[in-house]
């Protein structure tokens, strides 16, 4: 006699069970950013679980809802002192090993070229584990994917293990949806401001890579000369900035990652040093203009048509990758605001007459001062 399953009949065919793919990326806001390349590209056919810093749900939930995240500060991230293997904290180490173990996830990927990551892969029991491998890790990894140059962009390279996990036609770009961020205090601001807004973030996670404050002065009063704007300012956590505040019709301070993102998701032109929030702009869709020093902007430029980094090769250790060599970062002490203003100025217009940025941003030669 034929059975008929009248709870099916009910509830339809189970769902197949999507595969479960842990995502590594371990550093800071503007790596993560970097990482929904990957994010984006495989979401709608992977459940996807990112291990990461305790700002990651913040930066990445409200445009990635379904992805689950665990929160673990690596002690090999930290800038000095990486192995100071007393400090680490072992006992957070192996309850994250126990987690993901417990998760059986099909495939890991790290897009670092890191022993440790791989190594971490590895004993989470990981069964496919991708990435680029380094100084031997290649028997940690079980698919070890090989870059297509031997210098080429983060972008490119979450691209190319998207690609390796079989997802096709992997050309997604970093991506945040920064009308999902909205907030009232922002909203509020932004509601009472009728010119182009012009945001200068001026911290970064890293000092040397922090442009000097009198520069960003002086590269506002020439701009103020040309053009017509409302200057919106946001200091580092620090305070790194402030000193700016007499130049600028706002200043921001304690703004929640979700409120910067709705900032920054606003502003039409986003100026400042080579960091996360250039990378979160650039997410959102919105112009920047960088400042690049110690980094390499082959490989960690904002990604897009309308990112531009302003650069000059004036120290030869130039990139040192955030290892600075002197007493101050030269490559950007010595980068002075007169001699990349016809670089900048000539950016803006280019912009404007693109319509990138408003027309209106520019004053009328009889307007303008000299």
């Amino acid at each position: 006699m034929l059975r008929i399953n009248t709870n099916m009949e009910r509830t339809g065919p189970k769902e197949p069970r999507r595969p479960r793919l842990l995502v590594l990326e371990l550093w800071g806001l503007g790596d993560l950013t970097i990482a929904t390349t990957l994010l984006r590209a495989v979401s709608p056919k992977w459940e996807i679980t990112v291990v990461a810093k305790g700002y990651a749900e913040a930066l990445l939930k409200p445009s990635f809802p379904e992805i689950e995240f665990i929160t673990f500060d690596a002690p090999w991230t930290v800038h000095r002192g990486k192995y100071r293997f007393h400090r680490w904290p072992w006992g957070a180490l192996l309850r994250l090993v126990g987690q993901l173990r417990h998760g059986r996830f099909d495939a890991g990927v790290s897009v670092r070229a890191d022993p440790r990551d791989h190594l971490l892969l590895s004993v989470a029991g990981v069964r496919r584990r991708l990435g680029f491998p380094r100084m031997g890790s290649h028997w940690l990894l079980s698919e070890a994917v090989m870059r297509r140059a031997a210098k080429q962009h983060r972008v490119e390279d979450w691209q190319e293990l998207g690609t390796a996990l079989g997802v096709e036609g992997v050309n997604a770009m970093p991506w945040l949806d920064a009308a999902r961020y909205r907030t009232p205090r922002v909203a509020e601001i932004f509601g009472a401001i009728t010119k182009p807004v012009l945001c200068f973030h001026l911290g970064a996670r890293i000092p040397v890579r922090r442009w000097p404050v009198t520069y960003y002065q002086e590269i506002a009063r020439r701009m103020r000369a040309e053009f017509d704007f409302h200057l919106m300012v946001v200091p580092d956590d620090d305070g790194y900035g402030r000193e700016l505040a007499a130049d600028a019709d706002t200043v921001l301070t304690g703004l929640s990652i979700e409120e910067f993102i709705d900032v920054v998701g606003r502003v039409d032109l986003l100026l400042g040093n080579d960091s996360g929030p250039a990378h979160i702009a650039a997410s959102c869709g919105r112009p920047t203009v960088s400042f690049f020093g110690p980094m390499d902007p082959v490989f960690f430029r904002p990604w897009g048509d309308r990112q531009h980094v302003i650069i000059r090769d004036i120290c030869p250790l130039r990139p040192c990758f955030d290892y600075c060599a002197f007493p101050e970062p030269y490559c950007l002490t010595k980068m002075l605001p007169e001699e990349i203003w016809t670089e900048l100025r000539e950016q803006l217009l280019a912009w404007v007459e693109q319509g990138i940025l408003p027309a209106r941003l520019r004053l009328a030669p009889a307007t303008a001062r000299q």
